[in-house]
Order: structure tokens, then C-alpha cells, then sequence
């Protein structure tokens, strides 16, 4: 209690200038009207090309976004489906979401997910493609290497070297959550119904750009292609059509809003007071500290 005490005194002391805490609600989208707007599609903006096989808003389910993607991931030089809005500065992203098959509560086949990515942007685009250039994080639910184990799937990618993690969840409607305070990041999820956030993950980066492009993504793989080796300039620019695939994102709503902590965005102090990346703050006073 004596570190979360520490900490709030810190926080409360410290904000961040330049930053009310509700200058990013425009942002948000409650997929209440007809169409997107004010998105950017990651593939027309780096002019990749369409790997969505089906997305709409409200038709399909009503009062929500409706995507499904082809045969794609996120994961080392590879991309999928993304439509984001850029933030500068800290955020709280919070998306309500479900992951499931056409015809079942959970995805077909494995490595079929999808929930909120933050990323920071780059000139690779598909005319001046590098290798080693993607720097991202996410939280998605969906299914994971094991067919029918629904899962959520942690990822930090630096300089394109992914690092995952997968932790058995529950299916169905579930609260994602990313949430960025200077160089730290917290991937937190709870299943509908529950009140109590769980913490999937902990990321500490120092990243020197302060705007990232923040969002929902999908991908999923098919058992029709087979293994082989990875040529991701090769891969980034085919659309597999023909390949079967069963994953379905809905997304019910997808709000923005500044962190409930604020600290200094002065280097020296991210690295040495940073109450958030203190690793031996526990889950319970980390959660206390971002928030409801």
C-alpha cells in the first residue's frame, strides 16, 4: 500500500502538459452510423493490398463493425487488416469486442484473432518496403496455435523480432484495453459481465516518436496453406482468395481517452520514476493506478 500511495503522490504532481484529459474522446466510434468515418485503412495508406474479405457497420451485426480478413497475421514484417486513428501522446483505448467463427462462438482452424494494436509509424510502405522496420504492440482475443482454445494473445514486435504471449480466456464479448503512459504500455482484458480488469501483458519501450497509429486489427491463417518459408515482401503484396478462412471480428464500440496517470514526458524521469514501470508493482495497485 506504501508503493501505491508513493505513486499516486507522484502521479498527481507530475502531469503531462499539453494534455486535457478529454481531448481524445472525438476519436471514438460507438459503429452507430452507416459507414466508417474518419478511419484510415492501413493497406490504402501504405498501399499494400486488401486483405478484408468482407467488413461493413451495422449490417451484418447491428450497432457494431463487421470484419473478416483473408488469409494474413501480424507478426515479424508481416501485416494484415488495421484501421486506425493516429494519437499523439498518452491514450487509454479501450474496444468491446468478440472474435468468432461464421457459424460458432469461436473461430475455425488457429491463429485466428483480433482486438487493438498501437503502432509506431514508419516509411515502409509497400513502394520503399525494409525489412526490420515494424514496432507495434497488441492485445487481441480469438484462438491461438491450439484449434478451439480461445485465447488472449499479447505481442510486442521491435524492429520487426515478435514476442507473444498466449493466456487461455474466455469467448464471447469481451473488453480490451491498451493503455500508454510514456514508455510503458499495459494490455489489460474482462470477459462481459465482470467488473475487474485482468492485466495480459506489461511492455517498457523508449520511443522517441510521440504519435502513434492506434486501432483494430484482424488476421487469421488457413489450414489450406501449407508452411514454408517466410518471404514477407513476397507475402505482404498476395491476397489469398481462394484459401479457406473462419474468423469473424465484431467490434460493439471503440473509445479513446488520456490515462488516468500522468507523468513528465522528460526522459530522465520515464527511466527513473516512472511509477508504472516499476516491476514490482503488483497487478492489484497497477490496476488502482490506471483506473476504472
Amino acid at each position: 500500500m506504501r508503493i501505491l500511495t508513493a505513486c499516486l503522490s507522484l502521479l498527481a504532481a507530475t502531469p503531462a502538459l499539453g494534455q486535457s484529459p478529454d481531448d481524445l474522446t472525438a476519436l471514438s466510434d460507438e459503429f452507430d452510423a452507416a459507414a466508417l468515418t474518419g478511419w484510415t485503412r492501413f493497406d490504402e495508406a501504405m498501399g499494400w493490398p486488401d486483405k478484408i474479405k468482407a467488413m461493413d457497420v451495422g449490417e451484418t451485426t447491428p450497432g457494431a463493425l463487421h470484419l473478416e480478413p483473408y488469409h494474413s497475421a501480424w507478426v515479424r514484417d508481416l501485416n494484415a487488416p488495421f484501421l486506425f486513428r493516429e494519437v499523439r501522446g498518452d491514450f487509454d483505448v479501450r474496444a468491446r469486442v468478440r472474435v468468432r467463427g461464421q457459424a460458432g462462438d469461436i473461430p475455425g482452424g488457429t491463429w485466428s484473432l483480433g482486438g487493438l494494436m498501437a503502432r509506431v509509424p514508419n516509411r515502409s510502405s509497400a513502394g520503399q518496403w525494409a525489412p526490420r522496420a515494424e514496432n507495434w504492440h497488441f492485445i487481441t482475443t480469438g484462438v491461438g496455435a491450439v484449434a478451439g482454445q480461445p485465447m488472449t494473445e499479447t505481442k510486442g514486435t521491435y524492429n520487426s523480432y515478435s514476442s507473444l504471449k498466449l493466456r487461455p480466456f474466455p469467448s464471447g464479448w469481451v473488453e480490451l484495453r491498451l493503455v500508454r503512459v510514456g514508455m510503458v504500455l499495459i494490455a489489460l482484458a474482462r470477459p462481459d459481465g465482470e467488473t475487474e480488469w485482468r492485466v495480459r501483458d506489461r511492455f517498457y519501450r523508449m520511443e522517441n516518436n510521440p504519435v502513434m497509429q492506434v486501432g483494430l486489427i484482424a488476421y487469421t491463417t488457413s489450414d489450406d496453406v501449407p508452411p514454408g518459408p517466410e518471404n514477407p515482401e513476397l507475402i505482404n503484396r498476395e491476397v489469398n482468395r481462394e484459401a479457406a478462412v473462419d474468423m469473424v471480428l465484431e467490434a460493439d464500440w471503440i473509445r479513446f481517452s488520456r490515462p488516468r496517470p500522468r507523468i513528465s514526458a522528460d526522459w530522465y524521469e520515464q527511466v527513473s520514476a516512472n511509477p508504472l514501470a516499476d516491476p514490482n508493482l503488483v497487478e492489484a495497485e497497477l490496476v488502482a493506478l490506471l483506473g476504472d
